[in-house]
């Protein structure tokens, strides 16, 4: 019972979410306070999706700061989006620095 209450409940906020917005209950525009606080949602979630994915060990799904080569190709992928503002190009020097040392290893 308390799964199906669980499921009606998610399928109400997803519906809200997606409703509201919409509907002719929201108002034109947000106040500024919501909208200055919205410019920080992409990076809140980015940051919960990538820094887990560096600092927690698939094998042991432990904190690994010692010998974890996701840290230096995080900290390479930083540098190059720093200069070069480039999605593709941060991706794939991530990507690069990472085989390269795990064949290096």
């Amino acid at each position: 019972m308390i799964v199906w209450l669980a499921i009606v409940c998610a399928g109400m906020l997803t519906f809200a979410t997606r409703f509201l917005p919409l509907s002719p209950l929201m108002p034109k525009s947000l106040p500024d306070w919501l909208q200055l606080a919205m410019k920080f949602v992409p990076v809140s979630v980015l940051s919960a999706i990538i820094v887990p994915a560096i600092f927690i060990s698939p094998e042991t799904k432990t904190i690994v700061i010692q010998d974890n080569l996701r840290i230096v190709a995080a900290m390479v992928a930083i540098i190059v989006a720093y200069y070069t503002r480039s999605t593709i190009t941060t991706i794939i020097s991530g990507l690069s620095v990472i085989w390269l040392l795990t064949l290096w290893q």
